[in-house]
């Protein structure tokens, strides 16, 4: 079996000859099936299947709902911040710690139904913003300058890869 920390593989570099318009289609498309994905992955959901792990140790279901809802939500900022704020720091967040506050107890509908209107938004700013845009730059303390292509790019594998997880512990694979 594949690495089960990386069910689609790891996080991919957007080569110089892909960054286009039609990529920037490519990835608002790619989101918004995910996001789809997400919401009937979650509506088929029963209660037991909310502790599973994908493997020892991991994040359960219920974790993984409001942890991809919150990064979507921060890449949301990070992308709306770099595209108005020359080389804008990003603000970390302890995923960890914020799973661990009392709104990470909410049902996981709730993630879903925040899935949505944020990927309304990534869609939007992917289908209308200039592709020379994605070329301005981003920097985050622990992973460096980043230009927005980059920042879009992992925000779309980010939705698969723990959409990935969750069928893994699903299928029992934990």
């Amino acid at each position: 079996m594949s690495d089960s920390r990386y069910p689609i593989g790891p996080l991919p570099q957007l080569p110089a000859e892909q960054r286009t318009s039609a990529t920037l289609e490519a990835l608002a498309t790619s989101m918004t099936q995910s996001v789809e994905a997400w919401r009937h992955t979650l509506e088929a959901l029963a209660p037991a299947d909310l502790d599973r792990t994908y493997r020892p140790g991991s994040w359960t279901v219920h974790q993984l709902a409001h942890h991809t809802a919150d990064a979507h939500l921060h890449g949301l900022n990070r992308l709306r911040y770099g595209l108005t704020e020359h080389e804008f720091h990003i603000q970390p967040f302890d995923q960890s710690a914020w799973l661990a506050l009392a709104d990470g107890r909410l049902p996981v509908g709730v993630a879903a139904q925040l899935l949505e209107p944020l990927n309304v938004h990534w869609a939007a700013l992917l289908r209308g913003t200039p592709a020379e845009q994605f070329g301005r730059q981003v920097v985050h303390p622990a992973e460096g300058r980043q230009d927005l292509w980059q920042l879009a790019v992992k925000h779309d594998w980010h939705l698969r890869h723990h959409l990935a997880h969750v069928r893994l512990a699903l299928a029992g694979e934990g």
